[in-house]
């Protein structure tokens, strides 16, 4: 399995997240292939067509598609806000303060190293696999005094 340096749990999180905007993004795509499929229906019905009739089609279709692509764009964007907004909701329990580095998210050698991930390991993965310890929806804060036991042992482990 592809190793992106995380502990079997985010690693499972990932995976998740993975189906979660496959699912999206096959979805959009049946979206886009019956845009196609509805002209071809309604308006291929002619043996021939004028010049101006095809661009009239085209054109169309270009804005029907465009505003597919552009809606499932503005929802991929907002969804990737909502899970951020988790991420830090949870870091903000534990006065962490997440940063990132939005370079990142145009690496060629990273986007690939996540594209090979896709193709290879995510899909022979099966749901069975994931642990079910590792499947819980959110983060519990510590107890009173927990924070301080956490950060005693965090210390402790990297002076070791």
């Amino acid at each position: 399995m592809a190793d992106f340096g995380f502990n079997e749990h985010h690693q499972n999180e990932i995976i998740n997240y993975m189906r979660f905007a496959r699912s999206k993004r096959v979805l959009r795509l049946k979206t886009i292939d019956s845009c196609f499929e509805e002209l071809k229906d309604s308006r291929l019905v002619e043996e021939t067509f004028t010049a101006d009739e095809v661009r009239e089609m085209m054109d169309g279709l270009q804005m029907v598609v465009r505003g597919e692509v552009e809606m499932e764009l503005i929802n991929t964007a907002h969804t990737n806000v909502l899970l951020l907004r988790q991420l830090f909701s949870q870091a903000e329990k534990f006065y962490l303060r997440l940063q990132s580095d939005i370079s990142e998210l145009e690496n060629r050698e990273l986007l690939e190293q996540v594209a090979e991930f896709e193709k290879t390991d995510f899909k022979t993965i099966n749901k069975s696999q994931i642990n079910q310890e590792t499947i819980k929806p959110k983060l519990a804060p510590l107890n009173e005094g927990g924070v301080s036991e956490l950060l005693n042992k965090a210390s402790k482990s990297s002076t070791d």
